[in-house]
């Protein structure tokens, strides 16, 4: 593929069922022999940080965390067989979601690495039964990484409305099967959500907004187990349009007597990188609060802030806040400050992973235990 060079889906596309199947991992049918995916496996590909720069994420012990997982999912690739698709497509996944959480240097990267692939839209990763070869969430964190890579932006938009159909047909196909359809619906809605996302990311502001309000035409299908709401909020809030960000928040499910106003406010600033009214605004915010989830998650957003003003003395100084010992943790504990996208690490457990090294298995299931804890501790509260 080159840089403005993408083939068209063909219109008879059929998607598994599931992106933890066999096929949606392996793309093949049992008469078509094993494909060659040598061009993935190449270590020539995969960018690393210098030494300095690995230093300094030691900093944020969870982006430290992350790369030493990609690093492991590189070395690992580099010894995978060619033909085996079953661990080839995750442990890529894995890597290059590690890559989009730590940094814009590292998701620069990521853009890079993702041009291998070439048109993820082409017959070439399906196979006679136009089943894909490439899981999904690969196919979709592989759009925007390639819209960065190859700054095309008007593609990133068609190939997402190509998945937004093929994630419709999917589930008018399992109406009648309430766990299946819920999969299909809930993917499209995230489609849309990253529709809205990149139109903002084009500057294309009116494009975005019309977007987001014929979302809201289906809220009451809404799953909020995705993060709607949250996320839709974040984009509102990109928008200017703090009012409409703020029900937002509320429909997402705010704690009692948390001060919304001031959250939104702290965001805001955060958004527009003011990041000096923003560290003042979630001190105040954490001073105000006993320890606790919520005072966790304006921690966090102290902390981002801080960080981008050079002051990490200062939150390393916060009471009750040790950066080596409690920073994962926190993190953790905090998600709903974090990058939705992190939540997609703990998916990646559902892939039968036995042949995967020991290390990467152990990584991913220190932040799986991390995030589980964390929705399990909510979920009780809840019926509470």
């Amino acid at each position: 593929m080159t840089v403005n060079t993408f083939a068209t889906a063909p219109e008879r596309v059929s998607s598994p069922a599931s992106a933890t199947s066999a096929h949606t991992i392996s793309g093949l049918s049992a008469a078509e022999p094993p494909r060659d995916y040598a061009y993935l496996l190449d270590p020539l590909i995969f960018r690393h940080l210098s030494n300095v720069e690995r230093n300094q994420l030691s900093l944020v012990p969870l982006s430290s965390h992350l790369h030493t997982l990609a690093t492991h999912c590189s070395t690992a690739l580099a010894s995978t067989a060619v033909t085996d698709a079953h661990n080839i497509f995750p442990l890529w996944t894995i890597r290059l979601i590690c890559f989009s959480l730590i940094s814009a240097q590292t998701t620069a990267f990521a853009a890079q690495e993702i041009k291998v692939f070439g048109d993820l839209t082409s017959n070439f990763y399906r196979n006679p039964s136009f089943i894909h070869a490439v899981p999904w969430d690969l196919r979709v964190l592989a759009i925007r990484l390639q819209a960065l890579g190859f700054n095309d932006w008007r593609r990133c938009l068609e190939h997402f409305y190509m998945l937004a159909k093929e994630a419709r047909s999917e589930a008018i196909k399992q109406r009648h099967s309430p766990g299946e359809f819920k999969l299909w619906r809930d993917r499209l809605l995230d489609l849309g959500l990253r529709v809205a996302a990149a139109l903002i990311e084009i500057s294309d502001l009116d494009g975005a907004e019309r977007h987001l309000k014929s979302l809201m035409e289906e809220k009451d299908e809404v799953d909020s187990g995705i993060g709607f709401r949250l996320r839709e909020a974040v984009l509102y809030m990109q928008l200017g349009q703090l009012d409409t960000a703020r029900k937002c928040y509320l429909a997402n499910g705010a704690s009692e007597g948390e001060d919304v106003d001031t959250v939104i406010e702290g965001l805001r600033l955060l958004a527009t990188d003011d990041f000096e009214g923003a560290a003042v605004l979630w001190k105040k915010l954490v001073d105000s609060e006993s320890e606790g989830e919520r005072r966790t998650i304006y921690l966090i957003n102290m902390a981002v802030a801080l960080l981008y003003l050079r002051r990490m003395p200062e939150v390393q100084a916060t009471s009750n806040f040790r950066m080596q010992s409690t920073m994962d943790r926190q993190l953790a504990y905090s998600y709903k400050s974090l990058s939705f996208n992190i939540v997609t690490l703990q998916t990646l457990l559902d892939f039968e992973y036995e042949p995967l090294s020991l290390d990467i298995r152990q990584q991913l299931q220190v932040l799986n235990d991390e995030m589980a804890g964390v929705l399990k501790k909510r979920e009780q509260a809840a019926h509470a």
